[in-house]
């Protein structure tokens, strides 16, 4: 082996990181700092190949940092100009980039490649005097409450407890266990407050209830607001339930059943195809059906309008908003082609809205949700041809931001874009993790971290506070763990 390659060699085992700069100007130092070349109008990209040379050393554009880019550096060593190999952009190629690419080494470039050198999550356990009744599925702040969580029991119950390390109780804010079927996969499945929820006390719930027929329509989804008791404004009147939406499931999985509020302050569900496998009803691909959709409505009516049967309103710019019934797509559809999106967030600070759909056999996605985007199933699974027969142009459908297969993980949960402020590094990146394998991932500017840390739990839900920070449940040990980088 040439010796100016022993050399490096030897600095590898010496140096193990790199200093980093706001080179966005963005108060933050992450890793669109000096990596990706359009988030940095002055940063060089001298192979033109949209990623910054500081997050380049794919110096043969392999797709891989390897032993060919440590030759190819090697024949430049000491040079100067304007040259792919000098990464940081002093004029030199020298040891500063042998240092970084090291930091890359088997990896890949741009952010994916910084990511899975330098992220490493550390979950910590929360909240463990809280005990619960049923499993936990989901859990939120109220608006304008920091001192406080709601979590969703699968069996029909919300209870609140305390933000405090030494809570040891939660209390049961709402109990619609007397209508929750809890079969296969229903049960109180999400839950959002309404933006006002401070002046209005308005509560909206995703749940499933028996279905008419056991064989055709075993479970129905609902949607449906509650309002807080007018004898105990701290809880919540069971009795006061307003259905807004109930649909017919075929067949007893693939239920979705998320809720959130954008900031357009419309209200967002997402619903499954209607179970079985396969989608033998191409519930996907039918936009005359709620089934395999994202749904968004305005829930902010008036008393007056309720009286007059008005539970919702569908916005103007929804994709179907003209139609007058479903036969020429439903006014209610965002967006379509899903499988079962099991859990979706929005970007607190661009808006952005990330969906996780949980896959067949082979693929799991991650899907950046746009409106009157169609998103493939049952013709596609990830980027991978599922039963195209009856499909349309491939060009027609939406490509999930990444898709990974059964080999390490076969249950997508959606996450939350991180915007809190304890942990810098994690700013921008999306978390998301894995039911069955216990795995969670990050993503940013649409490119994957890879694997952040590998448990044996199974992530049915992620939270986020007010503040930012983001929070992990697992279904099976009952237990909320606080996300965080490791030492």
């Amino acid at each position: 082996m040439h010796r100016a390659i022993l050399l490096a060699l030897a600095t590898f085992s010496l140096v193990t990181t790199t200093s980093a700069s706001d080179s966005d100007n963005d108060g933050i130092m992450d890793l669109f700092d000096n990596c990706v070349e359009h988030a940095n109008p002055d940063q060089r990209d001298t192979d033109d190949d949209q990623f910054g040379n500081r997050c380049d050393p794919d110096l043969d554009n392999s797709g891989a940092v390897n032993f060919a880019d440590l030759v190819m550096m090697k024949a430049s060593f000491f040079a100067s100009g304007d040259l792919a190999a000098d990464l940081d952009g002093d004029g030199i190629v020298n040891f500063g980039d042998l240092v970084i690419l090291k930091s890359f080494f088997f990896g890949s470039p741009g952010p994916s490649g910084a990511g899975a050198a330098g992220l490493q999550l550390q979950l910590t356990p929360v909240y463990t005097g809280v005990s619960f009744n049923s499993k936990p599925l989901a859990m939120h702040q109220a608006p304008g409450q920091t001192d406080s969580w709601y979590v969703a029991e699968r069996n029909g119950r919300i209870v609140r407890f305390t933000d405090s390390e030494n809570v040891s109780s939660a209390e049961v804010v709402l109990d619609i266990s007397d209508r929750v079927d809890t079969s296969f996969e229903g049960g109180l499945l999400g839950f959002a407050f309404a933006p006002d929820f401070a002046s209005s006390g308005r509560l909206f719930v995703s749940y499933t209830t028996t279905g008419p027929s056991p064989f055709s329509a075993p479970l129905v989804s609902r949607l449906s607001r509650f309002t807080t008791s007018v004898s105990d404004p701290g809880v919540f009147d069971a009795g006061s339930e307003l259905l807004l939406l109930a649909v017919e499931q075929p067949y007893a999985n693939h239920n979705g059943g998320d809720l959130k509020f954008g900031a357009d302050g419309l209200l967002y569900w997402s619903l499954g195809d209607g179970g079985s496998g396969g989608d033998p009803q191409n519930n996907g691909q039918d936009t005359s059906t709620l089934l395999g959709a994202m749904l968004r409505i305005d829930v902010n009516v008036s008393a007056a309008e309720v009286q007059q049967g008005t539970h919702y309103r569908v916005p103007d710019d929804n994709p179907f908003a003209a139609s007058t019934d479903c036969a020429t797509g439903c006014p209610e559809i965002w967006a379509w082609g899903f499988r079962n999106i099991w859990r979706f967030s929005f970007d607190a600070l661009t808006g952005e809205l990330y969906g996780g759909d949980v896959g067949q056999g082979s693929f799991e996605e991650i899907d950046l949700v746009v409106a009157g985007g169609n998103y493939g199933w049952r013709c596609y699974e990830g980027n991978s041809p599922f039963q195209t027969f009856g499909c349309a142009d491939p060009s027609s459908f939406v490509p999930p931001l990444l898709d990974y297969p059964h080999s390490v993980g076969n249950s997508v949960t959606g996450g939350y874009v991180y915007r809190g402020s304890l942990w810098p590094a994690l700013q921008g990146v999306y978390i998301y993790g894995d039911f069955g394998s216990g795995r969670i991932w990050g993503l940013v500017a649409g490119k994957p971290l890879g694997e952040l840390v590998n448990t044996g739990f199974n992530w049915v839900s992620f939270a986020e506070g007010h503040d930012g920070e983001l929070y992990a449940i697992d279904y099976t040990g009952e237990k909320i763990y606080r996300i965080g980088l490791a030492p």
